[in-house]
């Protein structure tokens, strides 16, 4: 069965990165500017010179993504800057990757979407450091790195959004990532949830459909919400969206319990992809129609442990 993931990918040759590395590290120098407090600022700067830089085909791609279809984007070599140590306790000085986040948050604005954080999750900082973070040993989360984190989407406890509205009481609809480090070697598992769909009786997708489960939020949010009488696959226009983490998504009925089960192992056969992010490599993928996992792996030293930066957008 082909694989339904719709992937649009792209990277820069060496001189374009030096070129524009340079042009932003001049845009930057000299500055205090944090993701936090100057996000807008730091998307301005790094539009302007992504714009100025990229090949007129990347350009195309970042622009037409929210429309095109596809699933995920990468984009690799993009311009990396002299960096701290990996932030192991999950916060970063900010300050410090100028040009880092001059980079993410410019192709987020070229991309036309808009980053946000979420009061709920990571002290209500924009960027999420995923980091093998010691404390959270043992959990399914992005700062965990010991055990594995089955498919899912972030946020599913939350209901779905719809488009000119406020994007932080919903799901974010996209996940974006700026790698830094990755000596490891560990993959972003990426599967369209159609992938899994096709593996499943009518029966069983309309069993998923009806508003019989409940979701949790997962161990990275400070709340212990939980969204009843809910569906964990929603039909619309663009295809099936999914809500799901094994881990906080339980049936509210003995048929919604079988479904569940169907839809766990149909994740376990269905295709997937298994990029691994590259330093200077951006991903971007929509968060209600591509389930990620994380396998377990065991971090390198911690000053140059695994290091992805994350950001909502919607």
């Amino acid at each position: 069965m082909p694989n339904p993931l719709r992937v649009l990918e792209d990277r820069l040759d060496d001189d374009t990165r030096d070129l524009l590395g340079k042009d932003l590290s001049g845009r930057v120098a000299g500055r205090v500017l944090d993701s936090d407090t100057d996000a807008a600022i730091l998307g301005r700067i790094g539009a302007y010179a992504l714009r100025n830089a990229l090949p007129g085909r990347v350009l195309d791609s970042l622009q037409g993504f929210a429309i095109s279809g596809a699933h995920v984007l990468r984009l690799g070599n993009l311009p990396q800057q002299a960096l701290p140590a990996t932030p192991v306790s999950g916060f970063a000085a900010e300050a410090q990757l100028p040009l880092v986040n001059a980079v993410h948050l410019g192709l987020l604005q070229i991309l036309g979407v808009l980053p946000y954080a979420v009061e709920y999750e990571n002290d209500g900082r924009l960027i999420r450091n995923v980091v093998p973070n010691p404390s959270a040993a043992g959990k399914t989360s992005s700062w965990g790195s010991d055990a594995e984190f089955f498919w899912h989407t972030d946020n599913p406890h939350l209901p779905f959004g719809e488009l000119g509205t406020d994007p932080r009481p919903y799901p974010p609809r996209y996940l974006t990532f700026y790698a830094v480090r990755n000596e490891e070697q560990v993959p972003t598992e990426l599967v369209a949830v159609e992938s899994a769909v096709a593996r499943l009786p009518d029966e069983t997708v309309r069993r998923l459909t009806a508003p019989a489960f409940a979701v949790g939020a997962p161990d990275s949010n400070d709340t212990k919400a939980e969204l009843a009488d809910t569906a964990v696959l929603d039909w619309r226009c663009d295809g099936h969206w999914a809500r799901f983490d094994q881990g906080t998504t339980r049936a509210q009925t003995p048929a919604a319990e079988q479904a569940l089960r169907e839809w766990t192992d149909a994740l376990r056969s269905a295709e997937s992809s298994a990029p691994v992010l590259q330093p200077g490599e951006f991903l971007i993928f929509d968060n209600y129609r591509v389930l990620h996992r994380r396998r377990a792996f065991t971090p390198a030293a911690a000053d140059r442990a695994r290091w992805l930066r994350r950001c909502y957008a919607s």
